[in-house]
Protein backbone atom coordinates (compact mmCIF):
# COMPACT_ATOMS: atom_id res chain seq x y z
CA UNK A 1 0.00 0.00 0.00
CA UNK A 2 1.31 3.27 -1.13
CA UNK A 3 0.31 6.64 0.28
CA UNK A 4 1.92 8.59 -2.37
CA UNK A 5 1.15 9.19 -6.11
CA UNK A 6 3.59 8.82 -8.36
CA UNK A 7 4.15 12.32 -9.18
CA UNK A 8 4.62 13.06 -5.48
CA UNK A 9 7.14 10.68 -5.09
CA UNK A 10 8.71 11.52 -8.15
CA UNK A 11 8.84 14.98 -6.55
CA UNK A 12 10.35 13.95 -3.37
CA UNK A 13 13.22 12.14 -4.89
CA UNK A 14 13.79 15.50 -6.75
CA UNK A 15 13.74 17.30 -3.80
CA UNK A 16 15.97 14.88 -1.39
CA UNK A 17 18.54 15.00 -4.65
CA UNK A 18 18.47 19.14 -4.28
CA UNK A 19 18.46 19.19 -0.62
CA UNK A 20 21.96 15.93 -0.50
CA UNK A 21 23.51 18.23 -3.60
CA UNK A 22 22.40 21.76 -1.50
CA UNK A 23 24.13 19.81 1.78
CA UNK A 24 27.10 18.97 -0.51
CA UNK A 25 27.95 22.32 -1.83
CA UNK A 26 27.48 24.03 2.11
CA UNK A 27 30.27 21.36 3.04
CA UNK A 28 32.64 22.38 0.97
CA UNK A 29 31.77 25.80 1.66
CA UNK A 30 32.44 25.33 5.35
CA UNK A 31 36.38 25.27 4.55
CA UNK A 32 38.02 28.53 3.66
CA UNK A 33 40.17 27.49 0.77
CA UNK A 34 43.22 29.80 1.76
CA UNK A 35 43.69 28.33 4.60
CA UNK A 36 42.04 25.10 5.09
CA UNK A 37 40.59 25.81 7.97
CA UNK A 38 36.78 26.38 8.72
CA UNK A 39 35.83 29.79 9.80
CA UNK A 40 33.05 28.45 11.59
CA UNK A 41 35.65 27.48 14.77
CA UNK A 42 35.93 31.80 15.05
CA UNK A 43 32.23 31.98 16.06
CA UNK A 44 32.87 30.56 19.18
CA UNK A 45 35.03 33.24 19.91
CA UNK A 46 32.75 36.21 18.66
CA UNK A 47 30.27 34.68 20.51
CA UNK A 48 32.10 35.10 23.69
CA UNK A 49 33.17 38.97 22.85
CA UNK A 50 29.47 39.72 22.18
CA UNK A 51 28.10 38.53 24.89
CA UNK A 52 30.71 39.78 27.18
CA UNK A 53 30.25 43.34 25.71
CA UNK A 54 26.67 42.90 25.98
CA UNK A 55 26.61 41.80 29.55
CA UNK A 56 25.69 45.63 30.89
CA UNK A 57 22.82 45.94 29.51
CA UNK A 58 21.93 42.15 29.12
CA UNK A 59 22.85 40.58 33.02
CA UNK A 60 20.86 37.30 31.55
CA UNK A 61 23.77 36.46 29.30
CA UNK A 62 26.05 35.76 32.80
CA UNK A 63 25.40 31.89 32.66
CA UNK A 64 26.10 31.76 29.26
CA UNK A 65 29.48 33.31 29.58
CA UNK A 66 30.18 31.52 32.76
CA UNK A 67 29.67 28.43 30.99
CA UNK A 68 32.13 29.00 28.40
CA UNK A 69 35.38 27.21 28.16
CA UNK A 70 37.88 26.30 25.34
CA UNK A 71 37.01 23.40 23.02
CA UNK A 72 40.07 22.35 20.44
CA UNK A 73 39.20 22.82 16.23
CA UNK A 74 39.35 19.20 16.23
CA UNK A 75 36.88 18.46 19.52
CA UNK A 76 34.82 21.43 18.04
CA UNK A 77 33.73 19.69 14.54
CA UNK A 78 33.74 16.39 15.99
CA UNK A 79 30.76 17.33 18.22
CA UNK A 80 29.00 19.36 15.24
CA UNK A 81 26.36 18.47 12.84
CA UNK A 82 27.34 21.59 10.53
CA UNK A 83 27.38 19.88 7.04
CA UNK A 84 30.79 19.91 6.12
CA UNK A 85 32.59 19.10 9.69
CA UNK A 86 34.07 15.58 8.38
CA UNK A 87 35.18 17.63 5.61
CA UNK A 88 36.71 20.07 8.28
CA UNK A 89 38.31 17.80 10.03
CA UNK A 90 39.93 16.31 6.52
CA UNK A 91 40.55 19.40 5.38
CA UNK A 92 42.65 20.00 8.91
CA UNK A 93 44.93 16.83 9.04
CA UNK A 94 46.55 17.82 5.62
CA UNK A 95 47.41 21.70 6.24
CA UNK A 96 51.03 22.18 6.50
CA UNK A 97 52.58 21.53 9.97
CA UNK A 98 53.54 25.04 10.39
CA UNK A 99 51.11 26.63 9.37
CA UNK A 100 48.66 24.28 11.58
CA UNK A 101 51.39 25.33 15.00
CA UNK A 102 50.65 28.78 13.53
CA UNK A 103 46.89 28.33 14.28
CA UNK A 104 46.75 26.30 17.22
CA UNK A 105 49.21 28.61 18.80
CA UNK A 106 47.08 31.80 18.18
CA UNK A 107 44.17 29.61 19.33
CA UNK A 108 45.62 28.43 22.38
CA UNK A 109 46.36 32.28 22.96
CA UNK A 110 42.66 33.24 22.34
CA UNK A 111 41.63 30.42 24.49
CA UNK A 112 43.96 32.05 27.51
CA UNK A 113 42.55 35.31 26.67
CA UNK A 114 38.71 34.18 26.90
CA UNK A 115 39.29 32.35 30.01
CA UNK A 116 41.25 34.57 31.78
CA UNK A 117 38.39 37.48 30.43
CA UNK A 118 35.46 34.93 31.63
CA UNK A 119 37.17 35.31 35.34
CA UNK A 120 37.23 38.67 35.26
CA UNK A 121 33.91 38.92 34.54
CA UNK A 122 32.42 36.23 36.93
CA UNK A 123 34.63 38.89 39.78
CA UNK A 124 32.91 41.80 38.76
CA UNK A 125 29.75 40.61 37.92
CA UNK A 126 29.34 39.68 41.59
CA UNK A 127 30.24 42.83 42.92
CA UNK A 128 28.43 45.26 40.45
CA UNK A 129 26.15 46.22 42.46
CA UNK A 130 28.85 48.18 45.15
CA UNK A 131 29.32 50.78 41.83
CA UNK A 132 26.33 51.05 39.54
CA UNK A 133 28.06 48.71 37.21
CA UNK A 134 30.83 50.95 35.94
CA UNK A 135 33.31 48.50 36.53
CA UNK A 136 31.73 45.70 34.93
CA UNK A 137 31.11 47.51 32.12
CA UNK A 138 34.93 48.61 32.14
CA UNK A 139 35.66 45.34 32.51
CA UNK A 140 33.83 44.36 29.91
CA UNK A 141 34.88 47.08 27.08
CA UNK A 142 37.93 45.97 28.12
CA UNK A 143 38.61 42.35 27.90
CA UNK A 144 36.39 41.99 24.93
CA UNK A 145 38.68 44.67 22.73
CA UNK A 146 41.60 42.03 24.18
CA UNK A 147 40.04 39.09 22.91
CA UNK A 148 38.97 40.77 19.69
CA UNK A 149 42.65 41.79 19.24
CA UNK A 150 43.88 38.01 18.79
CA UNK A 151 40.81 37.32 16.83
CA UNK A 152 40.84 39.46 14.55
CA UNK A 153 44.76 38.12 14.20
CA UNK A 154 43.04 34.54 13.88
CA UNK A 155 40.64 35.44 11.38
CA UNK A 156 43.47 37.47 8.87
CA UNK A 157 44.96 34.06 9.34
CA UNK A 158 41.95 31.70 8.38
CA UNK A 159 41.03 33.95 5.54
CA UNK A 160 44.27 34.94 3.65
CA UNK A 161 46.41 31.31 4.94
CA UNK A 162 48.71 33.95 6.13
CA UNK A 163 49.01 36.60 8.98
CA UNK A 164 48.42 40.52 6.92
CA UNK A 165 49.15 43.73 8.21
CA UNK A 166 46.24 45.42 8.96
CA UNK A 167 47.83 48.50 5.85
CA UNK A 168 47.56 45.98 3.35
CA UNK A 169 44.10 44.66 4.47
CA UNK A 170 42.99 48.39 4.74
CA UNK A 171 44.90 48.46 1.22
CA UNK A 172 42.83 45.91 -0.41
CA UNK A 173 39.32 46.93 0.75
CA UNK A 174 40.22 50.77 -0.73
CA UNK A 175 40.63 48.85 -4.28
CA UNK A 176 37.94 46.96 -3.50
CA UNK A 177 35.99 50.26 -3.12
CA UNK A 178 37.28 51.98 -5.65
CA UNK A 179 36.64 49.49 -8.49
CA UNK A 180 33.30 48.58 -7.02
CA UNK A 181 32.24 52.45 -7.23
CA UNK A 182 33.54 52.84 -10.81
CA UNK A 183 31.57 49.90 -11.89
CA UNK A 184 28.56 51.50 -10.29
CA UNK A 185 29.14 55.18 -11.22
Amino acid sequence: MTFLTEDERRSLQASHRLSTSVRARRAGDLVNPASGIANDYLNRFNEIVMLIEQLPLMPEFIDDILAWHPISYQDYFRGSNLPGSITALEAYDKLDIRFRQSFEAIVEELDHRATGSVAMVRLKFRTREADDGAALAEVCERVGANIRETLDRATMLVNHGHLVKSDAVQERIDQLMNQMSRAHG
